[in-house]
This record gives C-alpha cells, sequence and structure tokens, in this order.
C-alpha cells in the first residue's frame, strides 16, 4: 500500500466508522476503486472500499443501492456502517461489515463446491436480485445504447465488425416490458460464501439466499439475458451446456438466442476494457473473446 491509501483508509475509519485500524489487508484494486479488509482497534471487522475524485459511480452511490437491496429482503448485502469524503483526501469511502473472507470463487477452488452447484447459486442469487424494484433514482445511463457507443469508440474496428449480427439481434430483442434491475458484473468473486447452504424463508414468505453479494458498481437496468451473459463471460462458462445450464437454473424465460449475442457483446466489451485499455488478464480475456466471438478463418484477435 502507499502512504496515501494508508491515510485513506486511517481517515475513513476514525472519521466513518469511529475507529482507527489495527490491522489492514488490502483485497484488491480496479482503476477507480481500492479495497481493503481491517479490523478496528474496537475489534470490529470491516471492509473498506476507495473511491477515486471524479468516479461516475461513489461511496454514495453504492451505500443507497446497499439500501436498496436490504430492504427488499430478496439477497444479502453486507451492512453499511458509514460512507462519506475522506476528510484532507480527494477519495471518498464505503465502510461495510465483513460479510467472511471466502468467496464463491474460494469455495470453487478448493473443492468445497462443484462448479455446476456454483453456477446454479449465481443463477439463483440473480434471479433473486432481478426481482427488487429498480431504486428510485438508478440511472439508465450506462445502458446497452450507451455502452454501444462507447464500444465503438474503443474496439478495434476488425473486432467490433464482428459484432455486427450480434448487436442487431440484441437491438430487435430491446423489450421495455422485460427490464430489470441487473447487478451488472455478478461473477463467483462477487459472492461471498454464508455459513449455510440452504434458502432462509423470512418473514413475509420470500427465500432468502444465505451468499452476500457485494459490488453494485456496475448495476444498470436492461433485459435479464445482459446479465446471465455478463456471469458466464466472466465464469468461464462458455459452452454451450453452460449456457442450457444457467439459463435454466436461472428459472425464468430466457431468449437463447439473445442470450448468446449477449455473450458475444459481454466478451468483446470485457477484452476491449481489460486487456486492451487495462492492459489486465490479456490473455484470459483474448481467451474469452475468441470463445465467444471466433475471427473468420485465416484471421487473429488482436492482442
Amino acid at each position: 500500500m502507499t502512504g496515501d491509501t494508508v491515510l485513506a483508509v486511517e481517515r475513513a475509519c476514525t472519521q466513518l466508522a469511529g475507529a482507527p485500524p489495527a490491522e489492514t489487508a488490502h483485497i484488491r484494486s480496479a482503476p477507480k476503486t481500492t479495497v481493503f479488509r481491517v479490523l478496528l482497534t474496537d475489534n470490529r471487522r470491516v471492509v473498506v472500499k476507495l473511491f477515486a475524485a471524479g468516479a461516475s459511480h461513489g461511496a454514495a452511490d453504492e451505500a443507497r443501492l446497499l439500501a436498496a437491496v436490504a430492504e427488499s429482503r430478496r439477497v444479502r448485502v453486507p451492512a453499511v456502517i458509514g460512507h462519506g469524503p475522506v476528510p484532507g483526501l480527494t477519495v471518498s469511502a464505503l465502510i461495510t461489515a465483513d460479510a467472511g473472507t471466502k468467496t464463491l470463487g474460494d469455495a470453487l477452488r478448493v473443492g468445497q463446491i462443484p462448479r455446476p452447484a456454483a453456477l446454479l447459486r449465481l443463477a439463483l442469487l440473480m434471479a433473486a436480485f432481478h426481482s427488487i424494484p429498480t431504486p428510485a433514482g438508478t440511472s439508465q445511463t450506462a445502458g446497452i445504447d450507451r455502452q454501444v457507443t462507447d464500444l465503438s469508440a474503443h474496439c478495434p474496428k476488425q473486432v467490433f465488425t464482428r459484432l455486427a449480427p450480434a448487436l442487431e439481434v440484441i437491438a430487435a430483442g430491446a423489450r421495455r416490458e422485460r427490464l430489470v434491475w441487473c447487478h451488472g458484473d455478478l461473477h463467483l468473486e462477487n459472492v461471498i460464501c454464508g455459513g449455510d447452504r440452504q434458502p432462509i424463508t423470512t418473514s413475509d414468505g420470500e427465500p432468502h439466499l444465505p451468499e452476500y453479494v457485494v459490488d453494485f458498481e456496475a448495476t444498470t437496468v436492461e433485459v435479464p439475458e445482459y446479465d446471465l451473459a455478463q456471469t458466464l463471460v466472466t465464469c468461464d462458462a462458455l459452452e454451450p451446456s453452460d449456457r442450457v445450464f444457467m439459463a435454466a437454473a436461472y428459472g425464468r424465460p430466457v431468449d437463447t438466442r439473445l442470450l448468446d449475442a449477449y455473450v458475444a457483446f459481454q466478451a468483446a466489451r470485457g477484452w476491449t476494457y481489460a486487456a486492451q485499455r487495462e492492459g489486465r488478464d490479456r490473455d484470459m480475456w483474448s481467451a474469452r473473446l475468441h470463445q465467444a466471438v471466433p475471427p473468420p478463418t485465416g484471421e487473429r484477435t488482436p492482442l
């Protein structure tokens, strides 16, 4: 950690959680965010998420969305302890209770849960999330129209051209009556394992899944296939059998042709921004792109 991030975590915990950190561990970083697991001096365990200045999605936005999910009682999320600007610095911070150290991805890697069961949990969580009414004031500026426009400006022409058939299917499949609130990035590392494995029935009679969902930076309002496709791509579940399984586990009507089109779009979008623009996980994203949007015979995917 740099001196600036140490200072930011210390000030955020002191001002927003009411106690300074005793131990701090870095969890992950993204272009606009950095996440830490912190033990406070009063023995509370929290997670601190720092948001860069000028980010389109900040601490206040994430706190508002977490509150909406918690109020729905459909999906578990970590409790918000505090959020706001970090005094004297340009970043903002969100502090939540620490829901646990093991992700669904961790459970899969150590053999605690088989891959089909992990994908099933993601599909059930997604179905529950899609049942939550879209929070008031949720911006739709990052919807598919804006995303296609942005992608066309950054994606190499030879790759974007290969997306034309998929984009035609997506445009034809737009149905306002099918729009749902999408998480936008529901993958194995954004699900924290709960202490039990069975759904809980709450006082309103609705199933309540034991896992905790985190990271709401990519939420948007779109058709369900948009969210399912992002999960398939980010979980490397790109075989036809994976798509059939996830669609069935989701338990709601799914347009399989539209799902295939969104898989191509999400793979190209992830490759463009992660591998090409940010230089992250180039081999992984190239493999995903090649599988989801194979180049014409004899043409190589740009690296």
